[in-house]
């Protein structure tokens, strides 16, 4: 998943977190694709979901109130295959 704050809050960089730095909800550990910083786990927590995600936390860079952004997130396994049927939760 890559989020960005858009508008409404102070300048934040991009982050992704994925399924392979945190086998396991809560998802927390990220990293900042637009500098030079380390892989850090600090306050943006989100739960990767089957169907999508759930954000933790208020924080400035995922879910502050009154602030717009802009995400992608893409499947690890799409809901349903090429056959029809669903596939297994994270």
């Amino acid at each position: 998943m890559l989020i960005k704050v858009t508008a409404g809050y102070g300048a934040e960089p991009w982050l992704i977190l994925d399924s392979k730095r945190n086998t396991f909800n809560v998802t927390d550990n990220y990293l900042h694709p637009n500098n030079n910083a380390a892989e850090a786990s600090l306050y943006y927590q989100l739960d990767l979901l089957s169907n999508g995600f759930k954000l933790r936390n208020a924080s400035a860079a995922s879910n502050a109130t009154g602030a717009s952004y802009i995400y992608a997130a893409f499947a690890e396994a799409p809901e349903f295959n090429l056959y029809g049927a669903q596939s297994n939760a994270r």
